[in-house]
């Protein structure tokens, strides 16, 4: 029933702190809470949401919600583990449904119970996870934010719940479910993973400069208006690098994080190119997002000994 839902969120609060206050040692026992929310529309988009909870693999409640009647569910949802022993994993599956019998969106997210703690686990039913433009996931893997990604969250990348979690805008790029994460990169028009002095080939730009392809991959940072800036420096010739700085949007990525390719980073500024061929150059990233989190990344590379 919705209003057992939300009443049971309620009542989470007040559990931890009978359970954590009773004597007789450290508390054993702890609290989940599944934060839900969606860009769907309640009693447009979705009318009928089908909630699974399961604790160590065993299903504890089946239950149906529905968007009309004397108390229809809401979005921002809470679907509630109280009172585990610390290690139970839980397991919840969400269908949401439109107007026919298949389900428009089947979201799936599990954790672990640590005790002494209220646990929050963020899952959102996002719109690029239905139709036909959808990926399909295998499991254990699931779809969150147009992209298949791992349902289950180690509980140390958890937030603590509060009673103001589900305030602000879902972000894709920023699940929080973790500290901000930053990964350098090259490509021109995608991401490619490297390792410290790997090749960066010199390019000749079209006003006169020259350059070298970084890419980015991130995690719990803003998707939109954070500001991505590029630094470098050159051991050989104690040389800085002119920084680099842009506001950019973030395409999303496999397994929830997000990508920034095709960033020309001009490396010779006031320097004779002649100079710099050859050479190891660190390049340090940033990203800064609005609501003023930071993170941060760097890797050495060996620069070509000829310029495209």
């Amino acid at each position: 029933m919705p209003i057992v839902v939300r009443l049971l969120s309620l009542f989470v609060p007040l559990l931890l702190l009978l359970v954590s206050g009773c004597s007789g040692g450290e508390p054993r026992r702890g609290h989940l809470v599944v934060g839900v929310t969606s860009d769907l529309r309640v009693g447009v988009d979705v009318l009928r949401l089908h909630v699974i909870r399961k604790v160590n693999g065993a299903v504890v409640r089946d239950e149906e919600l529905f968007s009309d009647g004397a108390s229809p569910f809401q979005i921002p949802l809470e679907i509630g583990f109280s009172d585990l022993e610390d290690g139970d994993d839980v397991d919840v599956e969400i269908e949401a449904f439109g107007g026919t019998s298949l389900p428009l969106v089947v979201r799936t997210a599990g954790s672990t119970i640590r005790a002494g703690r209220t646990l929050l686990l963020r899952v959102d039913l996002a719109a690029a996870c239905a139709g036909s433009m959808a990926p399909s996931c295998e499991a254990p893997q699931t779809c969150t934010g147009g992209v298949c990604g791992a349902s289950y969250v180690n509980p140390a990348m958890l937030e603590d719940y509060n009673a103001g979690w589900s305030k602000g805008k879902a972000d894709i790029c920023k699940p929080n479910d973790g500290p901000p994460t930053l990964l350098v990169g090259k490509g021109q028009a995608d991401y490619l993973p490297t390792s410290d002095y790997d090749l960066a080939q010199i390019e000749a730009g079209p006003q006169g400069g020259h350059h070298i392809w970084i890419a980015l991959r991130m995690k719990n940072l803003r998707q939109s208006g954070s500001i991505t800036t590029l630094t470098g420096h050159v051991d050989e010739l104690d040389l800085d690098i002119n920084p680099f700085t842009v506001i950019f949007t973030f395409d999303p990525d496999e397994g929830g994080f997000c990508k920034l390719y095709g960033l020309r980073f001009q490396i010779d500024g006031g320097t004779d190119i002649e100079q710099l061929l050859g050479k190891t150059l660190l390049v340090k990233a940033s990203v800064k997002d609005k609501d003023g989190d930071v993170g941060t990344a760097e890797r050495w590379v060996k620069l070509s000994s000829d310029i495209l």
